[in-house]
């Protein structure tokens, strides 16, 4: 799931904005929210496993 999340921020904020060639409209609401809470988890994993490890020992 987060890469189809990843895959349309890329498209929204690559294709979008920077190029200037589509019209996505942004999400709102619980997809937002929703969203950035996979994404967030996604990339936040392997640092919460890093610590894990560190305390861990």
């Amino acid at each position: 799931m987060a890469y189809f999340v990843a895959l349309y921020f890329g498209k929204l904020l690559v294709w979008d904005k920077m190029f200037g060639l589509g019209t996505t409209d942004p999400l709102a609401g619980f997809a937002s929210t929703t969203a950035n809470l996979i994404v967030s988890f996604h990339f936040a994993k392997r640092g919460f496993e890093n610590v894990a490890k560190i305390i861990r020992r």
